[in-house]
C-alpha cells in the first residue's frame, strides 16, 4: 500500500498597490486639514465659553433674618468624596445696609431634597459644631461691614442641595446673595482640551501637506554648490579632443614578404650512431601563475583613416593619438621622429 502525498496549493500573497494621489487630490487633502484646524479651534472655544457659564445661578435679596434656595439636581460624575470631578460653586454676599448689632452672617449648604426637610436642622447643628462632613458646607462671616463684598468658593458632589443664609439682628437689612454653580465646567473643559489637541494634530498634518504640495508646484531651486558641480560635469562631458592629429598616419601597403620556396635539405641516408638513452628526470611541478585580468574601462572612438582617440571613464579625452597594432590600441609613434 502506497502513501499518497497531496500537495497543498500555495497561495502567493500579493501586496495591494496603493494608488498614487494626483496634485488635485493632494490640494483637496490640504484644504480639508486646514478646515479641521479651524473647526476644532471653534469647537474648543464654544466648549470653554459654556464651561465658564453658571448653569445654576440666582440672586437673593435678604431683608429678613433668613433666606433659602433649592438648587435642584446637579449632574456630574458619581464619585463620592472630594476629587477632581466635584462641581465648583461660588457665593458672593454684598452688604449694602445692615443693623449695627449684627455680629455674623452664616451660610449653610446641606444635601437635601428640599429646604423643608426635617433633617436640614440636624445637619446645620452638626456643621456648626464641626461634626458634619463633605459634601455639606458651612461658612460664617464675623462682624460684617456695610459696603463690603464677601466671596467664597466651594465644591459639591452631584445631588440636590438646600442653601440657607442667616443674618442676625432685628432691624431692616439690605444684603444681596449671588449664588453661581457650574455643573458642566469640568466636563466641558476636558472636551475643550481634547479639541485643542485634535486641532494641534490637524495643524501638523496641514503643515506636512502644505510642504508636499509646495514641492510639487514650486520645485526647490538648486544651491550654488550644486549648480557649479552640474555645470562643471556638463562641461567635462561636452569637451572632446582638441583637434585632429598633427602627424600623418601610415601610408601605403606593408613591405613585401619572402619570394620563392625554401632551399633543399641534405641528401643521402643518415649515419646511424649509438646513442645512450638519457636518464629520465621527473619534471618539477611549477605553481600555476594566474595572469591578472585587467579590465579596460577606456573607450576608443574611431576618428577615421585609422586614427583613434581614447575616452576616459570621467568623460574627458586623452590627447594622445592611437592606432591599431597587432589587434591592440597603441599610441602612434612618428617614424620620422
Amino acid at each position: 500500500m502506497t502513501d499518497e502525498v497531496v500537495e497543498e496549493p500555495t497561495v502567493e500573497s500579493q501586496e495591494e498597490e496603493v494608488p498614487e494621489l494626483t496634485l488635485e487630490e493632494h490640494q483637496q487633502a490640504l484644504k480639508r486639514s486646514r478646515w479641521n484646524v479651524f473647526m476644532y479651534l471653534g469647537i474648543a472655544a464654544l466648549l470653554f465659553a459654556f464651561a465658564l457659564y453658571p448653569f445654576v445661578n440666582t440672586s437673593l435679596e435678604v431683608d429678613q433674618k433668613k433666606v433659602d434656595f433649592e438648587t435642584g439636581y446637579l449632574f456630574g460624575a458619581p464619585i463620592a468624596g472630594e476629587d477632581f470631578s466635584d462641581i465648583p460653586a461660588d457665593i458672593t454676599i454684598s452688604v449694602n445696609d445692615i443693623p449695627a448689632d449684627t455680629e455674623k452672617i452664616e451660610v449653610f449648604v446641606v444635601e437635601a431634597d428640599t429646604c423643608s426637610d426635617f433633617t436640614v436642622a440636624d445637619v446645620q447643628e452638626d456643621l456648626y459644631s464641626g461634626k458634619s462632613e463633605f459634601p455639606n458646607w458651612y461658612w460664617m462671616i464675623e462682624n460684617p461691614k456695610e459696603g463690603k463684598v464677601y466671596e467664597e468658593e466651594f465644591v459639591l458632589d452631584p445631588g440636590t442641595y438646600c442653601i440657607e443664609v442667616f443674618i442676625d439682628g432685628a432691624n431692616q437689612k439690605d444684603v444681596i446673595v449671588d449664588i453661581d454653580i457650574y455643573p458642566t465646567q469640568k466636563p466641558l473643559a476636558a472636551l475643550g482640551v481634547i479639541c485643542l489637541l485634535m486641532s494641534a494634530f490637524a495643524f501638523i498634518g496641514a503643515q506636512k501637506n502644505g510642504k508636499f504640495v509646495k514641492s510639487l508646484i514650486e520645485p526647490k531651486p538648486e544651491s550654488v554648490e550644486q549648480s557649479v558641480l552640474s555645470q562643471t560635469s556638463s562641461e567635462r562631458i561636452s569637451a572632446g579632443p582638441s583637434g585632429p592629429p598633427t602627424a600623418a598616419g601610415p601610408t601605403g601597403p606593408p613591405a613585401a614578404g619572402p619570394t620563392g620556396p625554401p632551399a633543399a635539405g641534405p641528401t643521402g641516408s643518415p649515419v646511424e650512431t649509438a646513442v645512450e638513452p638519457a636518464p629520465e628526470v621527473a619534471p618539477a611541478e611549477q605553481p600555476a601563475i594566474e595572469s591578472p585580468v585587467v579590465e579596460n574601462q577606456d573607450v576608443y572612438e574611431d576618428q577615421g583613416n585609422g586614427w583613434f582617440f581614447r575616452k576616459l571613464p570621467d568623460g574627458t579625452y586623452d590627447q594622445t593619438v592611437y592606432t591599431v597594432v597587432d589587434g591592440q590600441y597603441a599610441p602612434y609613434v612618428d617614424p620620422n621622429a
